[in-house]
């Protein structure tokens, strides 16, 4: 019997085998296309790119929905994880959290990676105001990542969430498991700031003495000195004379705001700790320091258009005029003050700014004009607390008796004084709002797939405190 010819054998195995190997080495292609676009994405993240990382992650995930012909894969979940975090981190939420949910963040029960889903998750719900789901996420990244030892930021979160729903008790307990977690992680910075945001929900509690709060701020400047990084330095600083005006130990703010001031060297910076000094020395009596704080705060705010600042800064300034009895000078700082106001529709500022020309207008004898100004801040005020209404209201009846004893035109009666008796005739009350420095460590940012990512805030807005003093943000 002859051998077989070759050609007469049927030859379906090798077509077969030639195939898997084609398709093997496409879905490698593809696996190779996609773990770039993901570098590039994150490599993105990191440089502040966030829409080419948007694109780059969204490419990733459009490759691996195609790649993975509606199965549920792990590449494709974890695809679904970076462009849901990436969505959260660029504003938006809900398309975000779409998508981390689709990425299964609890289909195993520990790790790290797993720790990262459920805490983006939680920053989802949190950006769309669900402070309960947040919560509830937060807690569960915790448990991923207690074990890690690396669960100061979840803790920070969860304190900014009850702050948020309006418990600062339990912010605080929050926040100084925080700055545990963050000392203990080799982060001083991050442990001084969850510290000094601690103190400040301790006061808002009213549950604590002021010895007990003072310690905890010294500890916090203890951390704060333990940092390496000057810029930091400066917002750790700033946030601690923040902690100690609320305490309403200006003595000790003052000293820390002067420590912060070289380490702030940005112009909105410096000019927001000059403003914060300044502050403190109106608190102290020291009117003639507070007055050149405050010009050059006000110089410098408007040398880098923060008008808002710079109104408030103007604000600031009349009034440490105002107590060294430059009452035309003042005067002339409040118009700029309110004029800056308008500008910027800072309605606060613009009766402040008004309470203050009244002022400097019963001061210098022009009583018709303090009661033209006392009737603006009056009726600009409506939504402040009463006791705000219930001064001026003192004002414009003491202004009112004054401008009718000494002969003026008889005026509509529409006020009633205020109870406690009149006020100083012309009294101006501080109207300055300084301010604070940096981010509150409970605004922890979103962790990318297999990495924390930590970028700084891109805002440059100074947000004033309850207090009037303000931070950097």
């Amino acid at each position: 019997m002859s051998s077989p010819n070759p050609e007469d054998i049927p030859q379906e195995a090798e077509p077969s085998s030639s195939k898997k190997k084609k398709k093997k080495r496409k879905w490698q292609q593809q696996e190779a296309s996609i773990q770039a676009f993901t570098r590039a994405g994150h490599g993105a993240l990191l440089a502040g790119q966030n829409h080419e990382a948007l694109t780059n992650f969204q490419r990733a995930f459009l490759l691996a929905s195609k790649t993975s012909q509606n199965r549920d894969t792990p590449i494709l979940r974890a695809c679904a994880f970076n462009l849901g975090a990436a969505y959260v981190e660029t504003g938006d939420p809900a398309r975000g959290l779409e998508l981390l949910l689709r990425a299964q963040p609890e289909k195993k029960s520990q790790g790290r990676c797993h720790g990262d889903q459920c805490f983006n998750v939680a920053l989802a719900y949190h950006a769309l105001g669900n402070l309960p789901q947040a919560l509830a996420w937060y807690h569960r990244a915790l448990g991923h990542y207690q074990s890690l030892g690396d669960q100061g930021q979840a803790q920070a979160k969860m304190g900014a969430c009850y702050q948020a729903l309006g418990q600062p008790e339990l912010a605080a307990d929050c926040l100084q498991e925080a700055s545990q977690a963050y000392a203990q992680a080799g982060q001083p910075q991050a442990a001084a700031l969850a510290l000094g945001a601690a103190a400040g929900c301790m006061l808002k509690s009213g549950q604590h003495g002021v010895g007990e709060m003072v310690q905890v701020l010294e500890k916090s400047r203890k951390l704060a000195e333990m940092s390496t990084e000057r810029g930091l330095l400066g917002q750790l600083y700033n946030d601690l004379g923040l902690g100690y005006s609320q305490l309403q130990l200006f003595p000790l703010a003052a000293e820390a705001f002067l420590q912060a001031l070289p380490l702030c060297r940005g112009p909105g910076e410096e000019a927001t700790v000059l403003r914060n000094l300044g502050m403190a020395h109106n608190a102290l009596g020291n009117y003639q320091e507070a007055r050149e704080f405050h010009q050059k705060a006000a110089d410098l705010h408007g040398s880098v258009g923060q008008r808002w600042e710079q109104g408030r800064s103007f604000g600031s300034l009349a009034f440490a005029l105002s107590q060294l009895g430059d009452h035309k000078a003042a005067r002339d700082n409040y118009l700029h003050a309110l004029q800056a106001a308008q500008d910027t529709g800072d309605l606060k500022g613009q009766w402040q700014a008004c309470e203050g020309l009244g002022a400097a207008a019963a001061r210098l004898g022009q009583h018709d004009q303090a009661l033209k100004y006392y009737k603006e801040a009056l009726a600009q005020c409506q939504k402040e607390p009463d006791f705000v209404r219930e001064r001026l209201v003192a004002k414009l009846a003491d202004a009112m008796r004054i401008h009718l004893a000494q002969g003026g035109p008889n005026l509509p009666q529409t006020l009633t004084s205020a109870p406690g008796g009149p006020q100083t005739p012309g009294g101006a009350c501080p109207a300055g709002t300084p301010a604070s420095l940096g981010r509150s460590p409970a605004e922890a940012k979103h962790r990318s797939f297999k990495q924390l990512r930590e970028t700084s805030s891109r805002d440059p807005q100074r947000r004033p405190t309850t207090s009037g003093f303000c931070r950097i943000m």
